[in-house]
């Protein structure tokens, strides 16, 4: 059994990249143009590209569920987390991703909502792989680690790692994550 969700943008993530893409091409175009040439413009549009490029290459993609893992896709990276080892997946309210989480480090909007967020509640950290606010599921593995990503079938997802849970029962043991 294999499923695969994809991720698609909504209307806020759309305007937020948007006015990212203006942002970052307004700096770009006054450190090429209005600035004098010295270091501080070679260092800042360096960093910039740096980060840039961390951000782009860190968009998530899609979601694949199969018989042993779940597995997280971005464009470069992928997170992989072993069904045996999943103590608790549920839907999360869409109410309950504005009040309760904060972006520490990562994106918030620009091609989506991922990276490290500080989790209010439980005072932990979560890792985001979102391109929406609604439709969010929370993964919890026996390592305390949390994850949260969107997905337009949100049920669909959650019965198939349930499945892949039931059909594959106690934690792994290889320490793969």
């Amino acid at each position: 059994m294999e499923a695969r969700f994809g991720y698609k943008r909504d209307k806020r993530c759309k305007w937020l990249t948007a006015a990212y893409i203006v942002i970052i091409t307004g700096v770009l175009l006054y450190l090429v143009f209005g600035m004098e040439n010295s270091y501080m413009r070679a260092w800042v549009l360096a960093f910039g590209a740096a980060i840039l490029a961390l951000y782009i290459l860190s968009i998530p993609r899609y979601v694949k569920v199969d018989d042993d893992y779940l597995e997280i896709h971005c464009v470069v990276e992928m997170t992989r987390i072993d069904v045996r080892d999943v103590v608790d997946i549920r839907k999360i309210e869409p109410d309950g991703y504005r009040s309760r989480f904060l972006c520490l480090l990562g994106s918030y909007g620009f091609f989506g909502y991922y990276g490290y967020y500080l989790d209010f509640r439980q005072w932990d950290f979560v890792k985001v792989y979102a391109t929406e606010r609604r439709n969010l599921v929370l993964i919890e593995d026996i390592y305390e680690q949390s994850y949260l990503i969107s997905c337009r079938d949100c049920d669909r997802l959650v019965e198939a790692v349930t499945v892949a849970r039931l059909n594959h029962p106690g934690p792994s043991t290889d320490g793969d994550d």
